[in-house]
């Protein structure tokens, strides 16, 4: 049994249907949800879903960075737990006015996800005696909480 959840945010052109049973899945592909591309030219950089094509590929906007509207595979994207309340197939001027209006890039900042690709970055990045500082702190913290001398 199924029921229909309207979004308050644009009714007329978005209808979610949940179960009545708990889902197994929280993060769906759907217009509004901000993504990580994987793979291709924009890899690591975070897109927002605007519409979709097919079940395979959906057309994808950058989240505050330079990447044009463009189509995307959706293999090439991990969806994360940020969405912002948009309907299919906005405009560029509304879409950008519902992200600063939602803080949708201040929500992703503060995930997990982009969390993760700062620190990937960052060691990505560091030097040779950076590596070797981090070794021993690492192994003062393993002695400090084993108790060890």
């Amino acid at each position: 049994l199924a029921q229909a959840v309207i979004d308050a945010s644009c009714s007329p052109c978005f209808t979610r249907t949940t179960a009545m049973a708990t889902s197994v899945f929280t993060r769906f592909v759907e217009p509004g949800r901000v993504c990580m591309c994987d793979w291709g030219v924009n890899a690591g950089k975070p897109v927002i879903i605007v519409d979709m094509i097919t079940a395979k590929r959906v057309i994808v906007e950058g989240l505050g960075n330079d990447i044009p509207r463009q189509q995307m595979p959706v293999r090439w994207l991990s969806l994360t737990s940020v969405r912002a309340a948009v309907c299919r197939g906005q405009k560029q001027k509304t879409l950008r006015k519902a992200i600063k209006d939602q803080d949708v890039i201040k929500k992703f900042s503060e995930s997990n996800e982009a969390k993760a690709v700062k620190i990937r970055e960052f060691k990505a990045n560091m030097t040779d005696f950076d590596r070797f500082k981090l070794m021993l702190a690492r192994k003062a913290l393993y002695k400090v909480s084993h108790g060890k001398k």
